[in-house]
C-alpha cells in the first residue's frame, strides 16, 4: 500500500495519503474536493546508479559479486 502525494487543484493544499486501492476516491483534507494532482515524490526517484560492484547494469547486485568481480563486468 504506497503512499503518494497530492495536491489539491481547489486550495493548493498538498497532503500525502496512503491509497489501498487504485479506485479508491480520493478527497483533499482541507477542503473536500475531488480535484486533486498526483505529484512526484522526491522518495521515489533513484540516483540511477545501480546497487552493484562495477556501478552498472547487468552486473549482478554488489552482494552477489563479493568473489572479486562479475563475469558481466570483465
Amino acid at each position: 500500500m504506497p503512499i503518494y502525494e497530492f495536491r489539491c487543484l481547489e486550495c493548493n493544499e498538498t497532503f500525502e495519503t496512503l491509497v489501498r486501492r487504485r479506485e479508491e476516491q480520493l478527497i483533499c483534507p482541507s477542503c473536500q474536493s475531488e480535484q486533486l494532482q498526483k505529484l512526484i515524490s522526491a522518495h521515489s526517484v533513484g540516483s540511477g546508479i545501480p546497487d552493484t560492484a562495477c556501478g552498472s547494469a547487468p552486473c549482478m547486485p554488489a552482494l552477489a559479486c563479493s568473489s572479486g568481480g562479475c563475469v558481466a563486468c570483465e
